[in-house]
């Protein structure tokens, strides 16, 4: 089995200058080229004091210092263990054990597949429109980083979560349109002592996108609003706020004593973001009442208009309405 040696400093030193003299090489670059080497892994193996070597590159009658040896895929062998702990705490066991019977360490990684190198994005299609809403509402994008033999390594994550019961269906909705989209599949997450469940993928070219094209951010949600371009489109909007109301919105609807009452709102910590959506509503002939964090409309017939002109993808809120207009 090859083998990897850590040298100290003035080893390391010794051994460049070693084989600068044996390549007839100038320098780090043409050194690299004469022993096919890539230039940042030399450059690494010999300016990072951590760094393990390659054995085979001792030149037999240099005397080095070696402070270590190890297997040559230790490092692999210990990233792989960090990269499991990782995925299990984001994931949970039982799901991590279900990807390794169904595709092993690959599917273990959620390494991006060759289709995604051709990634696209269609800005106009409504389910792509509905989906970012949905993020908008409650979803996230993270980046999670990890250390992979010596060598720091990001995992991009998106996900949208919910309501274990009540927005299940909706949830398994959105995964079914992101197989559409983007021809990867979202696993499921059940969080352990909450009724919140999540789905989620892997997917660097989609977080890359929503972030430096949508100005969606990366994290924490702070500041949040609609892209302006697309803010100001009445068509794009109706999937947007369909999307947001599926996931941050309420419906309710009651019957009083001769007639019903109607109520919809959207509740978020995003004030710039229902401006947008209040701007929009205004221009469609909606009437809503907005306060730092919530935009309300109240009424039946403001009611019927939305579902009418904007609707629900959630079963959640359609339920609600037809089960409340069929007995009123």
């Amino acid at each position: 089995m090859p083998m990897r040696i850590l040298l100290d400093k003035s080893s390391k030193i010794k051994l460049l200058n070693c084989l600068k003299k044996k390549y007839c090489a100038k320098d780090l670059k043409e050194l690299s080229i004469k022993i096919n080497k890539p230039y940042y892994t030399i450059k690494k193996w010999f300016y990072n004091k951590n760094r393990y070597l390659d054995e085979n590159i001792i030149t037999k009658r240099t005397r080095l210092n070696i402070i270590d040896k190890k297997e040559d895929n230790w490092g692999q062998i210990k990233g792989g263990k960090i990269t499991y702990k990782v995925l299990v705490k984001r994931y949970g066991l039982d799901e991590i054990r279900y990807r390794q019977s169904k595709g092993g360490k690959k599917s273990l990684l959620l390494r991006e597949d060759e289709s995604s190198k051709n990634f696209k994005v269609n800005i106009n299609n409504p389910l792509f429109l509905e989906f970012y809403g949905a993020l908008l509402g409650d979803g996230w994008l993270s980046v999670l980083s990890y250390n992979y033999g010596g060598e720091k390594r990001n995992l991009w994550w998106v996900g949208i979560s919910g309501h274990r019961i009540l927005d299940k269906d909706y949830l398994l909705f959105m995964r079914q349109t992101a197989r559409k989209l983007f021809g990867k599949t979202m696993i499921i997450k059940y969080k352990k002592n909450s009724k919140a469940m999540e789905i989620l993928m892997c997917h660097k070219r989609l977080i890359m996108f929503l972030n430096k094209n949508m100005n969606f951010p990366i994290g924490k949600k702070i500041d949040l609003k609609i892209k302006e371009d697309v803010a100001k489109d009445n068509q794009k909007m109706k999937y947007v706020v369909r999307g947001i109301f599926d996931t941050d919105g309420y419906l309710g609807i009651r019957l009083g004593k001769h007639k019903l009452y109607g109520r919809i709102n959207i509740t978020m910590k995003a004030p710039r973001l229902l401006q947008q959506v209040e701007r929009y509503l205004k221009n469609r002939g909606f009437e809503p009442k907005l306060n730092q964090y919530r935009l309300n409309l109240y009424g039946i017939k403001q009611t019927r208009k939305w579902m009418k002109e904007i609707g629900s993808s959630n079963k959640k809120h359609l339920k609600e309405y037809k089960t409340s207009i069929m007995s009123s």
